[in-house]
C-alpha cells in the first residue's frame, strides 16, 4: 500500500483531473464511462512499476547489472 500512497502523494491532482474530467465528458457521450476503468488500471500499473515497495520514486535511468 505505501507504494499508492506515494504515488497519491506526488500526483493526487492528476488523478482527480481525469477521473472529474471523464465523468464529465461521460454525461454527454456515454462510451466515455470506460475511462473510468481505463484510469483504474493505469494507476495500478503506475503504482506498482514506478514506486518500491517503501513508497519512493524509483529513478528512469537505473542501470541493472546482469
Amino acid at each position: 500500500m505505501k507504494r499508492y500512497a506515494g504515488l497519491i502523494r506526488d500526483t493526487w491532482w492528476l488523478w482527480i483531473v481525469m477521473f472529474g474530467g471523464g465523468l464529465v465528458v461521460s454525461f454527454f457521450q456515454p462510451i466515455f464511462y470506460t475511462s473510468i476503468p481505463i484510469i483504474m488500471f493505469a494507476f495500478l500499473y503506475f503504482g506498482l512499476m514506478r514506486y518500491d515497495a517503501d513508497g519512493k520514486l524509483t529513478p528512469f535511468d537505473q542501470d541493472e547489472k546482469l
